[in-house]
């Protein structure tokens, strides 16, 4: 856990190991609603809880996050030295925008309290989510 005091704005960061996570569209079936990303969700909730605690607050928070995805197996070597810098767009699925909603899923926070967000995805040879909280 990491909390800055900068003036009044305090910021925390959050390294989640492993490959990043998306969102999965809910299923129907039979008079109930099924989130087949449940189990993910409970992976990740007890990871961000031990970074930060309990990190309960009403103040508008900005979040950034970072996805560092994995660089496929099949690259040829040239290719996989170019991406493990870091600096190189994913562009591929899943997409962005499913990825932050399983996140901010996962926060203790309602998310309705977020009034900026700002998120990429790269490649690395360390798979990992970066996020950021400034409240």
């Amino acid at each position: 856990m990491m909390i800055k005091c900068r003036g009044m704005i305090k910021s925390v960061k959050i390294i989640i190991e492993g490959k990043p996570l998306a969102q999965k569209r809910h299923k129907f079936g039979r008079g109930f609603v099924y989130d087949p990303s449940k189990k993910d969700k409970q992976r990740i909730i007890p990871l961000i809880r031990q970074k930060i605690g309990s990190f309960l607050t009403s103040d508008p928070v900005s979040v950034a996050l970072a996805f560092y995805m994995p660089i496929p197996k099949s690259y040829s070597k040239k290719k996989k030295e170019i991406l493990s810098l870091e600096d190189t767009p994913h562009t591929k699925k899943p997409d962005i925008d499913n990825m932050m909603k399983l996140y901010f899923d996962c926060f203790d926070f309602d998310d309705k309290i977020i009034y900026e967000t700002r998120a990429r995805k790269l490649y690395s040879p360390n798979p990992r989510v970066e996020i950021i909280i400034d409240y």
